[in-house]
């Protein structure tokens, strides 16, 4: 009788008066509803996952990471003309808004001159601002106008930008206009705007829920039942058997057998996003069968991932996360300015050790800010100095690296290689740099052990492996809010431990370490400046194929393995959770299920 009783109670939750129901966990309320601000100051992952999938692009990725056409008919060409550059954009003419009103040229032109007529603020919006003009041609034909040939940012920043509706957001716009601060007033509006999907924004409990569900009639929304093919040999294909339209790679060219065929639905009528505190109750939620999925941009530990090994009613999934964690240098200041200094602090840092041996195989060893997961932008041929290396033959090798520099010590380290154990004979005392002066105490900043364990116990084994060498390295584990306002608002630093999130496309290199984003103005803390880098870079953004772009990033992680404004240490993978209630269309993709929003778009099933 228990049995029959939870597995009722299970009807209930997916079927609430014959309704397809998911339940997803947030960990965080989500704070706006206004596309203009949640893509600005607004922008959170909370915001993102209920919310950002609902808005189309003229052109998008596939899982594999294949450029592809969303909005768009085709992956337009950039063609010089007039001293310009430009792109013509065909649309597809199969696609209409929630409300009914189709997505024609005149959405995709209103929504770029608005952000640049009013100058809606937010690096989500940086791509909307290259085109000096957008035009349309005709109904369906979109013109952009751009002064240089940024291929990477145009097709990745520009063309990926999310659309609104002009039916909806005109009076809304024109309102705006007459008011005092007229951006203040348009982000403030909390509206609920027309989506290219079937699911929309429902009913919304701050703090408890939000309800996303399905606001147009089977039958009427006319991407259903549209299929996207993976081929064997990376080749995709879309087909919509109901509007005809069809889309079809050449690089490469579908060929084999289909490996994957994902077919849009709805098969959902609603989905609840239910906010929890903190991740232990939303977890417990998920094993009761109260929420079928944790939405988190982390994932779950690897503690948490194996309590839940096991768990009746639980599947399990790994994938390679697009993300890093790092050391940073603030190459404005002595000894960091000196290369040999760096190279010898990363040849004492063995990354194999710190994942494998303290971490446990928890983390991943990285040499390069592409992880090898991203096969097509990866160089694996980057090697991390002093890899391989024992412990002896490391600490050997950043004597030589310093030495070559010319620094020296009072007491110069003495190393035995023979030793495995403990290499080191006579630790170091005393070092002082090339103009005979001693090194200064250098501050190591790292988050706390409560913030993230993998981190602080990364900085403590490099404080110890550097005063081996008598390198005077302090570690301070600290706030992570105190280190992002020294090392980005107040550029008051030695050294820095943090992580980031990335693209799948690596046009965060220029945002990191081209020599005109030096923070504060931009990111690039370490003030890293290297020429030759920075042209690696414009030939990567101005690129006229794919392999040409390829080709300069992959010398531009060459140059960052020998330059160290970063050391990178590793990534971690993404482990996930979810209840075998619900069906997703793949659950291997780079990122986890997670970047995918959980998949609301219209392609998670109830079994």
């Amino acid at each position: 009788m228990k049995r029959l009783l939870v597995f009722v109670g299970l009807l209930l939750t997916l079927f609430i008066f014959g309704e397809a129901v998911v339940n997803y966990a947030l960990l965080e309320d989500i704070t706006t509803t206004n596309i203009w601000n949640l893509l600005g100051s607004g922008s959170s992952a909370w915001n993102f996952y209920v919310q950002l999938w609902k808005y189309p692009a003229l052109l998008t990725m596939n899982k594999d990471g294949m450029l592809i056409p969303s909005a768009a008919a085709e992956v337009p060409k950039i063609v010089e003309e007039n001293g310009m550059y430009t792109v013509t954009v065909k649309l597809r003419k199969d696609l209409r808004w929630s409300d009914g009103s189709p997505f024609t040229a005149n959405d995709v032109v209103f929504t770029y001159n608005t952000i640049q007529e009013l100058q809606i603020p937010g690096g989500n919006w940086v791509g909307a601002y290259e085109p000096t003009k957008v035009e349309k041609i005709d109904e369906w034909t979109v013109k952009f106008y751009f002064k240089e040939k940024t291929t990477m940012t145009i097709y990745y920043d520009t063309l990926m930008t999310a659309i609104v509706s002009k039916n909806f957001w005109a009076p809304y716009v024109e309102k705006a206009k007459k008011q005092e601060n007229p951006v203040n007033w348009l982000l403030s509006q909390e509206v609920v705007d027309p989506a290219i999907t079937a699911l929309n924004l429902g009913k919304i409990e701050k703090g408890a829920f939000v309800e996303v569900k399905r606001v147009v009639e089977k039958g009427f929304y006319l991407p259903e039942g549209e299929e996207n093919l993976y081929y064997e040999n990376g080749g995709f294909v879309i087909k919509n058997p109901t509007t005809g339209f069809e889309w079809t790679s050449n690089n490469p060219a579908p060929e084999g057998s289909v490996k994957l065929k994902v077919v849009n639905g709805p098969y959902i009528d609603k989905i609840i996003y239910r906010i929890y505190g903190n991740k232990a109750v939303a977890l417990q939620a998920l094993q009761k069968g109260d929420v079928d999925f944790v939405l988190n941009p982390l994932g779950l530990t690897s503690g948490e991932f194996e309590s839940l090994k096991g768990v009746p009613g639980i599947k399990l999934t790994v994938n390679p996360s697009l993300g890093f964690r790092y050391l940073a240098f603030n190459m404005r200041k002595y000894p960091f300015n000196i290369k040999e200094f760096r190279q010898a602090l990363a040849a004492l840092i063995d990354r194999d050790y710190i994942c494998n041996r303290v971490l446990q195989g928890k983390a991943i060893p990285l040499s390069t800010p592409v992880p090898p997961a991203n096969t097509f932008w990866y160089n694996a041929d980057v090697k991390t100095i002093g890899e391989g290396l024992s412990r002896g033959e490391r600490y050997q090798l950043a004597i030589e690296l310093l030495k070559k520099a010319g620094f020296s010590w009072d007491q110069e380290p003495v190393i035995d290689p023979s030793k495995a154990a403990n290499p080191v004979v006579k630790r170091g005392k005393g070092l002082k740099g090339p103009d005979g002066k001693y090194v200064p105490d250098l501050e190591l900043l790292a988050p706390s052990g409560e913030y993230d364990p993998m981190r602080a116990t990364t900085a403590i084994y490099i404080e110890q492996w550097a005063k081996d060498l008598g390198l005077p390295i302090d570690v301070k584990l600290t706030d992570f809010n105190e280190i992002v306002t020294r090392a980005f608002d107040e550029v008051d630093f030695d050294m820095y431990m943090l992580g980031w999130g990335i693209g799948r496309v690596p046009t965060y290199f220029k945002s990191f370490w081209k020599s005109d984003q030096s923070a504060p103005e931009g990111f690039n803390t370490p003030g890293y400046s290297n020429p030759e880098f920075d042209a690696l870079i414009d030939e990567f953004e101005m690129a006229d194929s794919f392999d040409e772009a390829v080709e300069a990033i992959k010398e531009a992680q060459e140059l960052l393995a020998e330059d160290l404004p970063y050391i990178i240490l590793f990534t971690t993978p993404i482990y996930e959770a979810y209840r075998d209630t619900i069906e997703f269309p793949f659950t291997d993709t780079l990122d986890g299920i997670q970047n995918y929003n959980g998949f609301p778009e219209n392609v998670v099933r109830v079994k």
